[in-house]
């Protein structure tokens, strides 16, 4: 049966007791050049990278291929050097014409935003990417069922999610995640409130998701580095097994 949406992988690379940050938010991108290339070779993979409204007004990253050779062969294979850039917003940042997510020239931006944006600002932000407007589910949020339908329209099959911790929870919670890429680093940074891959409300015993241990690779600079592969939602804590077998690549070194 085709699916309605992307294959989904999240990328996280976290302290050994789940942190993205320290409480200051003082330390980010501590995965070292491992965690780096193996970034860039999912992006090189991906047809659009996500990223949620958190991350795009606190890092204001362009989502890029630094690689020469990964960028060459992106564009000789998929015509062009660097993955879609996605952001979901529901309402998006005045200062968006000084962001560099949107100023970068080898970009191309989509923006899946809400009714709260304002008319004005929406057509500012239709000057540097494409912007759809989405329905808000129940509970307020931009629907991510529907951007993921919209995507798929798109040609999107392979979606890199690169969060932040919202985001990734809300498209588990979702049931709209396929795999994790975990960079284990480390460090510890503690904090109850420091943000985790996963934030959100978290899940009932019941929505518990497992995982599949696909491979594991220790690195160089004391990493661990993780891929495993969510079992189905309806997969409980007994431990039924996924038995998909569609082939993804692998980006063991």
């Amino acid at each position: 049966m085709q699916r309605n949406r992307p294959w989904v992988t999240v990328n996280v690379a976290a302290t050994a007791d789940g942190k993205l940050a320290p409480v200051d938010r003082g330390l980010t991108n501590f995965g070292g050049a491992e965690d780096r290339a193996l970034m860039e070779q999912l992006r090189a993979a991906a047809d659009a990278v996500l990223i949620g409204s958190g991350t795009l007004k606190a890092e204001d990253p362009p989502l890029l291929i630094l690689n020469q050779a990964l960028r060459e062969a992106r564009q000789v294979q998929r015509g062009g050097p660097h993955p879609l850039n996605v952001t979901v917003c529901s309402h998006l940042p005045a200062t968006l014409a000084e962001m560099r997510f949107f100023l970068h020239p080898e970009t191309e931006k989509l923006v899946f935003t809400s009714v709260q944006t304002p008319p004005e600002l929406r057509a500012l932000a239709a000057r540097y990417a494409a912007v759809e407007v989405v329905p808000l589910d129940a509970a307020g949020h931009l629907d991510l069922a529907e951007v993921m339908r919209r995507l798929a329209e798109k040609g999107v099959q392979n979606l890199l999610l690169e969060g932040g911790g919202e985001l990734n929870f809300s498209m588990l919670a979702a049931g709209l995640v396929d795999e994790l890429y975990l960079t284990v680093c480390p460090l510890l940074f503690g904090g109850r409130t420091a943000p985790t891959p996963f934030d959100g409300e978290g899940l009932p015993t019941s929505q518990v998701r497992r995982l599949d241990l696909l491979s594991y690779r220790p690195g160089h600079q004391g990493q661990v580095f993780l891929h495993y592969r969510l079992q189905s939602p309806d997969a409980n804590l007994a431990g039924h097994k996924n038995t998909d077998q569609d082939h993804h690549a692998e980006f063991e070194s």
